[in-house]
This record gives C-alpha cells, structure tokens and sequence, in this order.
C-alpha cells in the first residue's frame, strides 16, 4: 500500500473520530469515512508517516511465533 494513502487515511479516521465516544459503531464508521474519503486528506498526508504506520502494522518476529510463550520450556 501506498504511504501516502496509509496516512492519508489514518488522518481521516482520526479526524472523524476525534471527540467522539469510542465504539464499535464509532469505529467502523470511522473506517468507512477514511477509505471513502482520504483523498481529502492527502494535501495532509507525509510520506514517513504512512512508512512508520505500516511497519508498525506488519507483525513482528515475536508475534508470528508457533507455541505461546506460556508453553515453551
């Protein structure tokens, strides 16, 4: 995915959530208005952000482990 469209939409899903009691409702329409509506949103976009939200985004090496840690010995 594009950077710049990750932050883009990251700005228009925090942008419509903003203020707003958190819900799953609140969430999901938040989503909705970010993928339709992040074109608004990129003259805000930068580039680095949108490669920082999506490395922080990819699983890490710890996560992608077979057996909980709870059960290795």
């Amino acid at each position: 995915m594009d950077p710049l469209q990750v932050s883009a939409q990251f700005a228009a899903f925090t942008w419509f959530a903003a203020g707003k009691p958190e819900t799953a409702q609140t969430e999901e329409a938040a989503r909705r208005f970010a993928q339709d509506n992040w074109l608004s949103f990129l003259p805000c976009a930068h580039k680095g952000w949108g490669e920082l939200l999506i490395r922080v985004a990819e699983p890490s090496p710890a996560r992608k482990r077979r057996r909980p840690l709870a059960m290795a010995v």
